[in-house]
């Protein structure tokens, strides 16, 4: 699934990725057009303050990993739905 990822840590970053969740790993993967690729590898298990509220009329979904706080956007069906069904668990 695609959404709207942002992280904030040192230095805030946003970006359009495609998310997908297994095995206890959430992993980001965004190849867009100037921007370096990146790819990220989120164990599931080390998560803290997972939350879920609304941002603008649409939903979110924030959690902290390695003192970074990653922010999801709802954009498109499902997938705030996808991420909330392998996250909250």
């Amino acid at each position: 699934m695609h959404t709207y990822v942002k992280v904030l840590g040192t230095s805030s970053t946003c970006f359009y990725a495609l998310v997908d969740c297994n095995e206890n790993k959430l992993v980001l993967k965004s190849f867009q057009g100037l921007n370096k690729p990146m790819r990220e590898e989120i164990d599931v298990n080390q998560l803290t303050n997972l939350t879920k509220d609304t941002f603008w009329g649409g939903q979110r979904i924030s959690f902290y990993y390695q003192e970074k706080l990653y922010q999801f956007y709802e954009c498109g069906p499902a997938v705030i739905d996808y991420l909330q069904e392998k996250l909250f668990v």
